[in-house]
């Protein structure tokens, strides 16, 4: 019987690499060619957004409040993670003179900004708070964007490109003692085991994350109301975004961690045949594909899952809302009627009931 493909890539974690013949193809050079396309979607939606005149979200703003405070707070502390790791890769950079594996990573996990609010690509299913410091988000102008008004959710930048750019590949070298430990400790164990641990962690940090910042007002899901945690006044957490969170935070960390007997990750095999710069450019392109496979497969498809099923939205903060759609106690907005409302309808791309066409 045939292996899965999810079982290959397992075991091609563990079997040492092999040089292949010249025009022979593995993981990262199809990796890479996936990104290209992927790459191309983004720098149109980057260069629509940013001449689009971006801007921040302030409308409903409620500065001095517990709510703004707490959200100043998280982006320190987003801040304060990311320059450890700035400094190390950094000085890797600067020692090697040349672009290493670390700020590859780093710069590939930086272009998920994009897609920050991506899981309101077809209608709105969550939330950020306006009391960050943000930008009008750039799903709004992503090509062939089913939700017209999707770029109204505020993007918080200043704590979110910190995480992405610099604290996940912090989780990952933080995560790089605890698995080697683990190996040492049992020289049998099996990398699906180790993934495991990987995802439990994972699961560990979005869990002490989420449901407290939600609680915070600092963001919210509007999934169904039988699979969500109501953790405050309007405010939910989703249940399939406990795993969601878990797989954003390891398996980026897994690309680094786990590394054949030569030392590679998944994305730096069989490249021997090619010249170190298109080596550099293959591995950067697969570690984007990575990126991007994990921001918009297991990040936002439990969104795009449930979105269809919501039911009737809460009264929500205005700071949360920012007249995305008219939830109760709020009309007019461009996006009309909330999803789960029993006269919703998919507005039309190219037409807000709230506005003229």
């Amino acid at each position: 019987m045939a292996r899965s493909g999810d079982a290959a890539v397992l075991d091609s974690l563990r079997t040492p690499a092999v040089a292949p013949r010249s025009g022979h193809w593995s993981w990262p050079q199809y990796l890479a060619l996936i990104g290209v396309p992927v790459l191309f979607w983004e720098a149109w939606t980057i260069v629509a957004w940013a001449t689009g005149h971006p801007h921040e979200v302030t409308q409903f703003q409620t500065s001095g409040s517990t709510d703004w405070i707490a959200a100043h707070i998280l982006e320190g502390l987003s801040v304060a993670v990311a320059i450890p790791v700035m400094i190390h890769v950094g000085r890797e950079v600067i020692q090697e003179r040349r672009l290493t594996f670390d700020a590859m990573f780093c710069i590939a996990a930086a272009t998920m900004c994009w897609s920050d609010v991506g899981v309101n690509f077809f209608e709105p299913t969550f939330l950020f708070s306006s009391n960050f410091v943000n930008l009008n988000n750039m799903c709004g102008h992503m090509p062939l964007v089913v939700n017209p008004d999707c770029g109204r959710v505020p993007d918080p930048f200043l704590f979110l490109f910190p995480l992405e750019a610099f604290g996940l590949l912090g989780i990952a070298i933080v995560a790089e003692r605890p698995i080697r430990w683990v190996r040492t400790r049992w020289p049998g164990i099996s990398t699906a085991k180790l993934l495991l641990l990987l995802v439990l962690s994972g699961l560990v940090i979005d869990l002490a994350l989420e449901p407290v910042c939600i609680s915070l007002g600092l963001w919210s899901y509007t999934a169904p109301s039988w699979l969500s945690l109501n953790v405050g006044t309007g405010l939910r957490f989703a249940y399939p975004e406990a795993l969601a969170g878990a797989l954003f935070f390891s398996l980026p960390a897994a690309v680094r961690v786990f590394r054949d007997d030569s030392g590679r990750t998944l994305v730096e095999r069989n490249l021997e045949h090619y010249s170190p710069r298109r080596q550099r450019v293959i591995i950067f392109l697969a570690l984007y594909a990575v990126m991007q496979f994990i921001v918009w497969i297991p990040a936002s498809v439990p969104d795009f899952a449930y979105g269809p099923y919501q039911s009737a939205w809460p009264k929500i903060p205005a700071y949360l809302l920012n007249d995305v759609c008219n939830a109760p106690g709020v009309t007019g907005t461009r996006y009309g009627t909330c999803p789960g409302d029993p006269g919703f309808r998919l507005p039309g791309r190219h037409s807000l009931p709230g506005h003229s066409p």
